[in-house]
């Protein structure tokens, strides 16, 4: 699937919409959702970076 279309799934205009929104809806840091993506990849598993912010996160999970 385009990932264009997933963002707008989930109501978001494009990949940096989508991250803000995944940060204020969990309460994470920008910078750390921004982290999170890079590293999961989101166009390889979409779904694990959204569970990892409905998560702990980087930071929450370090204390």
């Amino acid at each position: 699937m385009d990932l264009c279309l997933r963002y707008r799934e989930c109501g978001a205009e494009c990949r940096e919409d989508w991250l803000r929104m995944l940060a204020c809806d969990n309460g994470l840091p920008l910078a750390e959702v921004w982290r999170a993506a890079d590293r999961f990849g989101e166009r390889e598993d979409f779904r694990r970076l959204i569970d990892f912010c409905e998560g702990v996160g980087f930071e929450r999970s370090r204390r």
